[in-house]
């Protein structure tokens, strides 16, 4: 390895593929939410329960069911569908490890965990998640699960 590009590798990271740009990330983020949030649409819908008073409310339950759809989607999706959500196979990325390997289940996991991190604040979704991105630079692209995991978002390429 010439010096430059070990230099490279100290400052900007590992020398797996290239990250993918912020836009297309976003695309699939609007994707991923679009189906999480017509399943806990139709479970609202379905589990509801009438009140007297001809209002409806939700069970308890129902936020747990909502948290653990929510987690599971992006987790599960990544780690069985080779690194993609539904989003993300439509936006024609995928999650790797930083070295452009398969996604593991521990990194899947973490990833998965540290989402709710991502979101915040509340108010504007995955404001902190974007720019961590956008902070880390171009050659990382990594958000606070990206970073945790070991893993980046690249490009599929058309032979995937």
């Amino acid at each position: 390895m010439d010096p430059a590009e070990a230099r490279r590798i100290l400052v900007h990271g590992s020398t797996g593929p290239t990250p993918c740009k912020i836009g297309i990330r976003v695309i699939a983020g609007i994707l991923d939410f679009g189906v999480v949030t017509v399943v806990l649409f139709w479970v609202s819908l379905l589990t509801r329960e009438q009140k007297p008073d001809g209002t409806f409310s939700l069970p308890a339950w129902v936020v747990i069911v909502y948290i653990v759809w929510w987690l599971l989607y992006y987790g599960l999706f990544e780690y069985l569908w080779n690194g993609q959500t539904p989003g993300k196979r439509v936006a024609r990325i995928k999650v790797v490890m930083g070295g452009g390997a398969a996604l593991t289940p521990m990194a899947a996991a973490k990833r998965t965990l540290a989402r709710p991190v991502d979101l915040f604040p509340f108010i504007t979704p995955y404001a902190l998640g974007i720019l961590w991105i956008v902070v880390t630079g171009e050659n990382r692209r990594q958000r606070l699960g990206d970073k945790w995991a070991g893993t980046k978002v690249i490009k599929v390429d058309e032979d995937d």
